[in-house]
């Protein structure tokens, strides 16, 4: 089969692209053509589809005067729709897999792939298809106020970036894209990592005949070694508010007998800044890690006693989570968004209700003075990754869906 996955980054950057190369990845091993599809960068993975990319466009960059041509990617690229007609005519794909295309590229490329009659797939990562502001989550809350299709009420509440300008832009795109409903007219199917994204979905008015639940997969290490008790609690992603990381800072600062690792990058100015504030105490219980590739990143999971996920926003399917348990270590996540489907709190990991900075602190050092509990809580989480998210169910999913479609195309054609 010839599948063409498509993506705005063709290089890891996070949650999206490492399902994207995952998916890659399986697909190939199993015999699979793969073709892709994104935008050009200078940190990509080198792949010869490069040619077929389109320009690379920065929206945290750049003036008013460069508005227009970043207005235009966002809702309808004439570039993204001549580079993808050129590739569907090069590689012929049987099936198009898409992940988060929105801004960067366009929903231009949708109307070139199905009047070819291919089917489209999406598999859906965040919230761009239902709201201008992508992760429902502003000044330390959840922020649902454009319920149902009121996208206005970002650009008045500034909700994207704290911009009036990146919120219009953002307001246009989704009045746009609801009032000529290309997602919804042209994929033929959507995946949702969750049951809560699928839920969310439906509530702002998708068809839930269109939405199917997979939850994505991970691939567990080759050799598994059950390390001894860490010496740290452990996390790892970006540094911004919604991700919870304020909550570490508290933690460090109530009980600075516990050793605290995070490991990432700055996302947001106000958060970096308390972050190197106490940093510059001296505590010395905190230490900031860079970003580090995948191999480095499962030492540092491994070698903790465990991790924590305190998000506040709706998380989807942390990759965060998945990685953690495969690694055979547990969690202290917040019972918020997908995450509750993962961690069965008093089972596999520690759950606290968001918001609740002292029942997060007490769940953390409850697990940290009970290692015993921890390691138990660790090969429970490992055994589910094996059940629940191993590559191979995935694949036996995917397939059903892509061999459903080819077949329906196969009839009409």
């Amino acid at each position: 089969m010839k599948i063409l996955l498509i993506n705005s980054h063709h290089k890891p950057d996070g949650g999206t692209e490492r399902y994207y190369f995952d998916l890659s990845k399986l697909l190939k091993s199993k015999g699979h053509k793969i073709a892709y599809f994104s935008m050009l960068d200078l940190k990509n993975e080198k792949t010869i589809w490069k040619r077929f990319f389109v320009s690379n466009i920065d929206f945290d960059i750049g003036g008013i005067g460069s508005m227009i041509r970043k207005l235009g990617r966002m809702f309808y690229s004439w570039e993204s729709k001549k580079k993808i007609a050129q590739l569907l005519d090069d590689f012929k794909p049987d099936i198009v897999h898409i992940n988060n295309i929105y801004f960067y590229i366009s929903p231009s490329i949708l109307g070139e792939i199905k009047k070819r009659g291919i089917p489209i797939v999406q598999t859906v990562h965040d919230y761009q298809l239902i709201s201008p502001n992508i992760i429902l989550f502003y000044k330390g809350r959840i922020c649902e106020i454009t319920k149902k299709h009121r996208y206005y009420k970002t650009f008045l509440n500034r909700n994207v970036k704290g911009s009036y300008i990146a919120s219009l832009m953002a307001v246009i795109a989704s009045y746009t894209q609801h009032i000529f409903r290309f997602y919804e007219r042209h994929i033929d199917l959507f995946i949702a990592p969750s049951t809560f994204m699928r839920n969310k979905m439906i509530e702002y008015g998708i068809d839930q005949n269109k939405i199917v639940v997979f939850p994505n997969f991970v691939y567990p290490p080759r050799k598994y070694v059950i390390s001894s008790k860490g010496k740290y609690v452990f996390y790892f992603g970006r540094f911004n508010e919604h991700k919870g990381v304020l909550f570490l800072l508290k933690l460090a600062k109530e009980c600075p007998h516990i050793n605290i690792k995070m490991m990432g990058k700055y996302a947001d100015r106000n958060v970096e800044i308390k972050i190197k504030d106490y940093l510059r105490s001296g505590s010395g219980n905190l230490e900031v890690i860079a970003h580090q590739r995948r191999t480095i990143l499962n030492k540092y999971i491994r070698n903790s006693s465990f991790v924590v996920v305190p998000s506040q926003w709706y998380e989807n399917q942390p990759y965060s989570i998945l990685e953690t348990f495969a690694q055979g270590k547990t969690v202290v996540a917040t019972n918020i968004g997908g995450i509750p489907e993962m961690v069965q709190d008093g089972k596999n990991g520690l759950l606290f209700e968001p918001g609740n900075i002292n029942q997060f602190i007490q769940k953390a050092t409850k697990l940290w003075n009970d290692p015993v509990l921890a390691k138990k809580f660790g090969q429970r989480a490992r055994n589910l990754v094996s059940e629940k998210y191993n590559p191979e169910l995935y694949y036996k999913k995917i397939l059903v869906v892509y061999d459903g479609f080819l077949k329906k195309r196969k009839l009409i054609v």
